[in-house]
């Protein structure tokens, strides 16, 4: 397949993005129990001197796992649709959900940390909330088109 020189950049900013969020999705699971719960105890100092509301501990682990996996389901998907110029939203599951079985596997290995079913349930969660957003998008990019 031959793509113009746009197309190619395109792709390639996609994939950095890809890797990145990747990157670092395995530097938060890279950090101890210790250092996690410092992270995370910071984001919620944050939010509560922004929102002035506080929040316990594990809802915001869970909604990091869910957040970090739909950017990644949202930009693994925009990848594969810069390559092929086709929706597979399978692939792109399957895929990102690989990635989040490979995370939980790293953590087996880091002090502290455990391979957790109920964070690949939320990853899951994720992963699909991404993967039909950008779905959603690109179907409305295309009718608006189709209509102009």
């Amino acid at each position: 397949m031959t793509y113009s020189k746009g197309r190619k950049i395109y792709i390639t900013i996609s994939a950095i993005l890809v890797a990145t969020v990747a990157i670092i999705i395995f530097l938060l699971s890279d950090q101890t129990s210790t250092e996690s719960s410092s992270t995370s105890d910071s984001f919620i100092y944050l939010l509560f001197r922004l929102i002035g509301q506080t929040f316990s501990t594990d809802f915001i682990r869970t909604l990091a796992h869910f957040c970090e996996y739909a950017g990644l389901g949202f930009l693994v998907h925009n990848l594969l649709f810069s390559i092929k110029d086709k929706l597979n939203p399978l692939l792109t599951v399957l895929f990102s959900f690989g990635y989040a079985v490979t995370d939980e596997i790293h953590q087996l290995f880091v002090p502290g940390r455990s391979f957790q079913l109920i964070d690949l349930t939320v990853d899951l969660g994720g992963i699909v909330l991404g993967t039909i957003v950008f779905s959603c998008f690109i179907l409305i990019i295309t009718k608006h088109k189709k209509t102009h």
